[in-house]
């Protein structure tokens, strides 16, 4: 009988040796991976220019024959850009109104303000008339606001403008009394 209890024991350490031998052999066998196989990333970053000012409504209270009367508030205007410095390209900001002969107007019969009189004090600086040709807006109805070269280390970047706005109607005395709306558009424009 201890013979017998004895052979199941080595039977048991033969079973358990074999199991191991099994494992062991599994975890030695290679790995089998493939071919590895790249995907290409192609990403290309576009030029861009953002235009955004700090009031979308300026109000003036206009008595005609007088002025420039100034409008509140003033409004900044923020310009950034990405731009590729290649071909030494130039940036610049515009304002400009669809109608040289009406930027505001009532509505009414002679109810019309022209571009020339409104004003832009750009950045503190004295007030001009919006009435340049530009290759924004109408003919004669335009002010450039800023023109800067753009190179390597300004081909990614900002500013910030401020244009204190006024309307002067020294030369329009027999103004109609109404409520006079118009839009000034800003864009910036590279070339």
């Amino acid at each position: 009988m201890n013979r017998t209890i004895q052979g199941m024991r080595d039977g048991r350490i033969a079973a358990a040796f074999l199991c191991l031998l099994v494992i062991g052999a599994r975890a030695a066998q290679a790995q089998i991976s493939s071919n590895p196989v790249g995907v290409t990333l192609n990403a290309t970053v576009d030029d861009s220019i953002a235009v955004t000012v700090s009031a979308s409504n300026v109000g003036f209270n206009l008595i005609p024959g007088t002025g420039p009367t100034a409008g509140t508030p003033t409004v900044t205007v923020t310009t950034s850009w990405n731009l590729h410095p290649g071909g030494t390209p130039t940036l610049s900001l515009y304002g400009f109104f669809s109608s040289s002969a009406a930027a505001l107007t009532s509505g009414a019969p002679g109810g019309d303000i022209p571009s020339a009189n409104v004003l832009a004090g750009i950045n503190g600086g004295a007030p001009a008339a919006f009435t340049q040709t530009g290759p924004l807006g109408a003919a004669g109805a335009s002010l450039q606001i800023f023109f800067i070269p753009i190179s390597g280390v300004n081909k990614n970047s900002s500013r910030n403008d401020t244009l204190d706005l006024f309307i002067n109607l020294t030369s329009q005395p027999g103004l109609p009394t109404g409520t006079y709306t118009g839009v000034l558009s800003l864009q910036a424009q590279a070339l």
